[in-house]
């Protein structure tokens, strides 16, 4: 459990890394973790992906529009 909340918090930090760089980009779960994360790396899991997301949330970082295949993007009030 513990490497898994490790390895949520080392995603949410490429994330948030990507939005700094890219701060205009907004996707779903599964375009972030198909395309924001270096490609290099093995694919992330989906659920890891949103734990990192829920993370950022939580810290103000990123919002999240809609419920179902919500797009995420860095929240502009951070």
């Amino acid at each position: 459990m513990a490497e898994d909340a490790e390895r949520v918090r080392v995603i949410a930090k490429e994330i948030e890394q990507y939005l700094t760089d890219h701060p205009e980009a907004a996707d779903s779960v599964e375009g972030i973790a198909s395309w924001w994360l270096p490609r290099q790396r093995i694919h992330y899991e989906v659920e890891m992906v949103k734990g990192a997301l829920e993370y950022l949330q939580l810290r103000g970082i990123v919002s999240a529009t809609g419920q179902r295949d919500a797009v995420y993007r860095l929240n502009k009030h951070h």
